[in-house]
């Protein structure tokens, strides 16, 4: 039972990790209006009632669909409370279906494979801890599939999302679990975002899952230190409260 609820863990450290993109290979976020209207709930509730009307009106277009996935994520994770249950389910539902369509659409999209992985992860804690166990290696093959097309895609998170699943999971046969690839893939992840304060959240925790407490307090110090990012400050001060709150939990371990 210790090992299962370790898993439900691995999708609920995704909260902060995902901050969405709609087209990864700007440059500049701020030259997407889409990137833009998420930072508010009501602009993040216009892309949702924009996308989904755009993805009835055309089922088969790969970029409504992995968008839409991505927007009903964001949604579930960044904006409904944590015990408004079955609408989180309901948006990660939505965003699990529209990855797995986008998929279908464009098996080589790059952007469908990383929703689906994230979709199936989030979807999959939220109906339960079983099947967040069931699906980690799904996860982890996702995130596979993705650093196979571009392992700088996303400033590094699918390396930490699977350093993650490698990290919490249990190992052989039950699972993928192995701590030797979860912190190789934590430097490749670093190789890539370290100026992603994202990045240090989601190494952090598995740090401190390790009891490695000097180096969790190293990693919130450099976390903290980067410059705020005010393209993206939902996603920013998620991750700072997120850091502060471990250091709290760090410096009690340290005394």
């Amino acid at each position: 039972m210790h090992n299962l609820k370790l898993i439900g863990k691995i999708f609920m450290i995704l909260t902060v990790s995902m901050g969405i993109l709609y087209a990864d290979e700007l440059k500049n976020i701020t030259a997407n209006d889409m990137a833009k209207q998420r930072n508010t709930l009501e602009g993040t509730l216009d892309l949702i009632k924009t996308l989904q009307t755009k993805y009835k009106a055309d089922p088969n277009s790969y970029d409504t669909a992995w968008q839409y996935a991505a927007i009903c994520y964001f949604y579930g994770d960044y904006y409904l409370k944590e015990n408004d249950k079955e609408t989180k389910k309901k948006y990660f539902t939505l965003c699990k279906d529209a990855a797995e369509k986008a998929v279908k659409l464009n098996p080589k999209g790059i952007d469908g494979h990383y929703w689906l992985g994230i979709g199936l992860g989030m979807w999959s804690d939220a109906n339960g801890i079983l099947d967040s166990l069931f699906f980690a290696d799904d996860v982890a093959e996702e995130m596979t599939k993705v650093i196979q097309m571009d392992p700088s895609y996303f400033r590094g998170t699918p390396w930490m999302v699977r350093a993650s699943v490698y990290a919490f999971a249990p190992g052989w046969p039950l699972s993928v679990g192995d701590t030797e690839k979860a912190y190789a893939d934590v430097k490749m992840a670093f190789k890539y975002g370290s100026d992603y304060r994202v990045i240090y959240v989601l190494y952090c925790r598995i740090l401190i899952h390790n009891s490695k407490w000097k180096e969790a307090m190293n990693i919130i110090n450099k976390g903290m230190a980067l410059p705020y990012d005010k393209n993206i400050p939902v996603e920013e001060d998620a991750a700072i409260a997120k850091l502060k709150e471990y250091k709290i939990k760090v410096e009690k371990e340290l005394k």
